[in-house]
């Protein structure tokens, strides 16, 4: 039978803890009161407005009818600018010393047209007309609009007849030189150093294009 000597220890009482044990555990419910929400004193009365208390004081015979005061004008500004409007003022209109130049006829002038057999489509070339039924003859402008050209685009056949009677038309009506009417090759179009728009259109619709 087994002895029960070893189970008196585990039935001793136990001692009472250390006190620096319970002064740790005590602590927490000591600071909880240092952490709380200081009382809320009560905000100081808020001071009477002074203009205020001097209205409510002040006696039945202020202001005094011996102030001077500024009268009041009969008419206001306001009616008297509306019943007054400025005057509208003439500058005079400037004079130009020259001729004014007559305005420019956005009408082609009226042409013969040249016989069937010198006229499209018996001709070696052959301009169509855009979409709006206008002829493809541009002006523009390059080098900062110093230098102004003719073009005139969606030609067919052979471009270089076309650069030729231009040539030969625009030298005898304007004078001017052959080498100024060429052809690009790379847009077959026909380019004319010049805005000479009114003098091609006519050229071509002499040919019925």
């Amino acid at each position: 039978m087994p002895s029960a000597a070893p189970l008196m220890p585990f039935l001793r009482p136990l001692g009472l803890p250390r006190p620096s044990t319970v002064r740790q555990f005590l602590s927490f419910s000591t600071s909880a009161h240092s952490f709380a929400a200081p009382l809320q004193k009560p905000r100081p009365r808020r001071s009477e407005d002074t203009n205020l208390r001097a209205s409510r004081t002040a006696s039945a015979t202020y202001p005094s009818r011996n102030l001077p005061s500024l009268p009041r004008p009969k008419i206001s500004k306001a009616s008297r600018r509306s019943a007054h409007p400025p005057k509208e003022r003439s500058y005079p209109t400037r004079q130009h010393p020259y001729a004014v130049p007559t305005p420019l006829r956005l009408r082609a002038e009226p042409f013969t047209p040249l016989p069937e057999e010198q006229s499209a489509p018996n001709l070696a070339y052959f301009v169509s007309r855009t979409r709006s039924n206008e002829l493809p003859v541009y002006h523009d402008v390059k080098r900062g609009g110093n230098l102004k050209l003719t073009l005139v685009r969606k030609v067919d056949g052979k471009v270089e007849a076309l650069r030729d009677e231009l040539r030969t038309t625009l030298g005898t009506s304007v004078g001017l030189d052959q080498d100024r009417v060429v052809v690009n090759g790379v847009t077959r179009q026909v380019v004319i150093k010049g805005h000479y728009k009114m003098e091609v259109e006519r050229f071509l619709r002499e040919r019925r294009f």
